[in-house]
């Protein structure tokens, strides 16, 4: 296991394995879980935590997409250059 803290959403990146789709889906487990509840309190907070930093993830992972739709809708490469 790395060193990151996965509670600090700057230390969370997109390239994480698995992709978007993975991220998205253990949020989606994250919430339902939390949603069932019957959980202590610090099992719970522990969840929202892990919640926020995928979150993160999922959103960086979205806006470099839509960043480099944008690039290609300019025509140009991902170095922001016309082709």
């Amino acid at each position: 296991m790395d060193d990151r803290d996965i509670t600090n959403p700057s230390e969370v990146t997109a390239e994480e394995p698995g992709g978007l789709e993975q991220s998205m889906q253990k949020l989606a487990d994250i919430i339902a879980r939390m949603e069932k509840g019957g959980m202590e309190l610090e099992k719970t907070f522990a969840l929202y935590k892990e919640g926020l930093a995928k979150l993160a993830q999922c959103k960086e992972a979205i806006d470099r997409v839509e960043k480099e739709l944008e690039i290609l809708e300019e025509g140009g490469d991902d170095d922001g250059n016309a082709e």
